[in-house]
């Protein structure tokens, strides 16, 4: 099985399995950045959302990637703020997505 095909039968479980991982990078990332605001921000590896959510709330924009479309979906459904731009990209090719600089890389 390569890695879209794992993560496309784990986005049905993503959001509500067990995942101390998951579970302690958002409290980490929230006790970082919790006194900060950032102009835009480059979210890598987004899955469903989860972090995306809060980070709009600490940025004026998001540009929210993952290899997962299935993932993606889930997250489209979930987040739909103005804010936030979602794009399938595979951060182990050329990052040819954009050309934009961000201030913040999650």
């Amino acid at each position: 099985m390569n890695i879209k095909e794992a993560y496309k039968y784990w986005s049905l479980q993503y959001d509500t399995n067990i995942n101390k991982t998951r579970d302690l990078e958002a409290i980490s990332l929230r006790a970082c950045l919790s006194n900060y605001t950032f102009d835009r921000c480059l979210e890598i590896g987004c899955g469903t959302g989860k972090n995306t959510a809060w980070l709009i709330t600490k940025c004026d924009s998001v540009l929210a990637i993952d290899v997962s479309d299935d993932m993606l979906s889930i997250a489209k459904q979930k987040v739909t703020d103005k804010k936030v731009s979602f794009l399938n990209a595979d951060i182990t090719s050329n990052w040819d997505f954009t050309d934009e600089k961000f201030d913040l890389v999650v």
